[in-house]
């Protein structure tokens, strides 16, 4: 039987270096999605990812075991994204590395796929900030709204209240602009 992350993270109190490790495996897909969901690139959702890390690491001692590890790791990642975002408006640029080049295979059905993905996309970036938290807590990662709370650092009602906005307002978005 697997150790909880709460045994694993008593174990690297106690020394044990491989605990940690065996915490950054279990949980680093679920963080770099949360990035990539917030931020949009792969390049700075797996920096944004491993920062979260260094944080849980760096302050492992200050958490109170009052949610789960999970959700507490969640907490520093929306936190770290937050940061992301904002630092990210004041600059702008454009990454050549996300740039793909097109092949022979059926580009119709690709390029049809990858406008839908940009309406969507477009339409979730146009959320205000804790609507856009809370659909991607919610539709990505199925996160409860309790949680989703807990992560936010807000009410489940809330929470709830941030999804429904959310999804409302991306039914008005779609269905105006044509989506």
């Amino acid at each position: 039987m697997a150790e909880s992350d709460y045994q694993l993270l008593d174990r690297y109190g106690a020394g044990d270096e491989s605990a940690f490790e065996e915490l950054v495996t279990r949980h680093q897909k679920t963080i770099y999605d949360l990035a990539y969901r917030m931020l949009e690139n792969h390049a700075d959702a797996a920096d944004l990812a491993q920062r979260t890390f260094v944080q849980a690491f760096l302050h492992h001692r200050s958490f109170k075991r009052e949610s789960s590890f999970r959700t507490w790791l969640y907490q520093i990642g929306m936190n770290l994204c937050r940061n992301a975002i904002r630092d990210r408006a004041r600059r702008v640029h454009e990454d050549v590395n996300e740039l793909q080049l097109a092949d022979s295979r059926d580009v119709f059905t690709e390029v049809a796929g990858a406008e839908l993905q940009d309406v969507l996309g477009h339409a979730i970036r146009t959320l205000p900030t804790r609507q856009r938290e809370a659909l991607v807590l919610r539709v990505y990662h199925n996160h409860a709204f309790a949680e989703i709370g807990m992560i936010m650092s807000c009410s489940e009602g809330t929470a709830k209240a941030n999804y429904h906005h959310a999804v409302d307002n991306l039914r008005r978005v779609l269905v105006e602009g044509g989506g």
